[in-house]
């Protein structure tokens, strides 16, 4: 017969054996379930990568958002989408797996390695002069009556015997066009119902590219000097003034006529009407976008002005749907450099110690000094298009360029 002391120990020793095993059970149960995560989200990050290199190679993805089954097995899906955002693709891309969803919003741009063009000059019967120190690397895209060494300040050209270090090739009388689609959209955001619009001039905003677009309606003659970063438009049927204290990121601004103070730094995109004027010590992060778009039976002359040492990266352009008797003009004032590109659907005004690394695109060239203005001459200017960034996107807005796209900046 047991002692009743016997038993208790028993009984004691049970109740502990219960309490390990139901721990090891539940410890299994914990890491099978971090395992099971773990591998769903593993599983969730190469589908997102999948839908990345989806988007990225297809180019008619449409808008709204498109539902894929990567593997046709309705257990692998990714949503994914495409819109503008001024001139460059804002794409979204989201992998779920049940209840679980990892999402990327990014802008995509276009590859231009293959594209080794510096200069692409409208053929108007007349040659390009060279003079100074002008220096050209890249292939030229030139007129049938060449290029050519000029005397000008009385000076003679002294930069490489060949005038271009690249392959010359005739243009046409006029340029390559820009997506007249993309065109469009642009035009539209001018045209846009301000009546259903709030009218407002936001101090401090953020807004993400995860969530819906915040678009304002700003007041005739506008000083915008807030801090606004991400998915937010502003729109204006008047003139518009940032200020050198605005700090703004990526946010698009849309006016008749707009005005950049001196010493402003930032990253946006602007697109006016008739006109965008540009003060002095001028900064522009990558991918910045300054353009300007001529209306239908426009009188005036629409222009982009820059003062005096700009740094600009990114994408100058103006357009016009014919040509006109006062052609659009893009000028930049001394001490400019450029990292990107030029469009100009009319003439380029350039000054001495202008550098571009890029690509240079118009109808003709002016260039401004104390005593002359010459048409057709580069005095003492440098453009290099292998200067530029070999990590540089260009836009979907130039035509006849490739169509191989890469991510150009990864978004919040």
């Amino acid at each position: 017969m047991l002692k009743a002391g016997a038993l208790y120990f028993a009984i004691v020793m049970a109740f502990f054996i219960a309490v390990i095993t139901a721990s090891l059970i539940m410890l299994a149960a914990h890491f099978r379930t971090s395992y099971m995560k773990e591998m769903r989200y593993t599983r969730l990050l190469t589908n997102l990568n999948s839908g990345i290199a989806y988007l990225l190679a297809d180019g008619d993805i449409p808008t709204p958002a498109k539902e894929i089954d990567l593997f046709n097995k309705q257990a692998d899906s990714v949503l994914i989408e495409r819109k503008n955002w001024g001139i460059y693709d804002l794409a979204v891309v989201k992998a779920h797996i049940l209840g679980d969803t990892i999402g990327k919003v990014f802008f995509t741009g276009i590859n231009t390695d293959k594209d080794l063009d510096v200069l692409y000059l409208s053929d108007e019967d007349r040659p390009i002069s060279v003079s100074g120190k002008t220096q050209l690397t890249g292939n030229g895209v030139l007129p049938k009556a060449g290029i050519k060494q000029s005397y000008a300040e009385g000076k003679p050209y002294t930069g490489n015997k060949d005038m271009i270090d690249g392959k010359i090739t005739s243009s046409n009388r006029t340029l390559k066009g820009l997506n007249s689609t993309m065109i469009k959209e642009l035009e539209l955001k001018f045209g846009a119902n301000l009546k259903l619009l709030r009218v407002t001039n936001p101090a401090k905003l953020n807004v993400s590219f995860k969530d819906s677009t915040r678009t304002f309606i700003l007041p005739a003659g506008t000083r915008v000097d807030g801090e606004l970063t991400g998915n937010i438009i502003l729109v204006s049927d008047s003139s518009v003034v940032i200020s050198a204290t605005a700090k703004l990121n990526n946010v698009q601004i849309y006016a008749h006529s707009v005005k950049v103070e001196s010493g402003f730094s930032g990253k946006c995109q602007i697109f006016a009407r008739d006109s965008i004027v540009v003060g002095d010590q001028v900064r522009f992060d990558y991918p910045s976008t300054l353009g300007v778009i001529r209306m239908a039976g426009a009188a005036d002359q629409p222009s982009i002005t820059f003062g005096n040492n700009l740094l600009f990266n990114g994408i100058v352009f103006s357009y016009e749907d014919k040509r006109s008797a006062m052609q659009t003009l893009i000028s930049f004032g001394k001490g400019s450099r450029l990292n990107g590109e030029v469009y100009s659907t009319g003439l380029v005004k350039v000054q001495k110690g202008m550098f571009i690394a890029g690509k240079v695109s118009c109808n003709r060239f002016i260039m401004q000094t104390p005593v002359t203005l010459y048409e057709n001459f580069l005095i003492d200017v440098v453009f290099n298009r292998k200067a530029r960034s070999k990590y540089y996107l260009s836009s979907g807005l130039f035509e006849g360029q490739g169509k191989e796209k890469g991510v150009l900046e990864w978004l919040k």
